[in-house]
């Protein structure tokens, strides 16, 4: 996914096409939906990853537990997002520096290129700033970036949901993920209540219904999520794959004589 500043008045590398500072643009929900359709979400997943992975629209795969049916994927509407930036007051566009890491995941680097190509087609110019994850994680800590690509993993969509887009809060201990520093109080209720639910279909329907309030807001723009490939030799008899890409001894079994 792509990840917003919303919290700080300005961000480092985001600029008018001068190159003067210029007040957080990401703070109006406006630009972020701008943004997020002129995202060709097709050209990372076809070209990018090979085909290997699936376009995303949610922070998990549609179809798991908590997710919703009815968030998809949308093809870019490039007329549609200039439209949207001139009424938030940037029918120029802007500058910004799209930070990521290199190696990190799969196609992570190569994403940051395809997606300023993409965004470039509405006026914001978008420089790759691609560096190992230690550097990229280092500098993100310190606040040195206004906009990243980001992925991240787990079990449940309500984990995911509660550290990537809550509210920060280290007392309940909610936000963990959440640099951009989003607040949605109208989301965090939702999100508790779900979470007060017993695991079954009517706590999936209410993750749901807060995953589609959330996002119709935009704070991040999922990107895709990727397959995983495994290959192994002819001492393991079975591997069974990790849902989060880990490797482990423990899940193989070797070949029997």
């Amino acid at each position: 996914f792509v990840q917003f500043d919303v919290a700080r008045d300005t961000l480092p590398g985001v600029t008018d096409k001068s190159g003067e500072p210029i007040a957080n643009p990401f703070k109006n929900p406006l630009v972020r939906r701008a943004l997020t359709l002129a995202t060709d979400r097709g050209i990372l997943v076809d070209k990018i990853l090979a085909g290997y992975g699936t376009a995303a629209a949610q922070v998990f795969p549609n179809g798991l537990p908590g997710t919703s049916a009815n968030l998809l994927p949308e093809a870019p509407n490039y007329d549609e997002a200039k439209r949207l930036l001139a009424k938030a007051g940037f029918p120029d566009g802007f500058n910004l520096v799209l930070a990521g890491p290199a190696g990190r995941y799969p196609g992570d680097a190569e994403s940051l290129q395809a997606v300023a190509q993409s965004w470039a087609r509405i006026g914001v110019n978008a420089q790759p700033a691609a560096a190992p994850f230690s550097v990229f994680n280092t500098k993100r800590a310190a606040g040195d970036y206004g906009v990243w690509y980001g992925g991240t993993s787990g079990e449940a969509v309500d984990i995911i949901l509660h550290s990537l887009l809550a509210s920060p809060d280290p007392e309940r201990g909610t936000g963990a993920l959440n640099f951009g520093k989003y607040r949605n109080e109208a989301f965090d209720a939702m999100l508790a209540r779900a979470e007060s639910i017993a695991v079954g279909p009517e706590r999936n329907a209410a993750l749901a219904q807060a995953t589609e309030l959330v996002m119709a807001d935009q704070p991040i723009i999922p990107l895709y999520h990727f397959h995983h490939i495994v290959g192994y030799g002819s001492r393991i008899g079975s591997y069974v794959l990790h849902p989060r890409g880990w490797t482990t001894a423990m899940q193989t079994l070797p070949a029997t004589e």
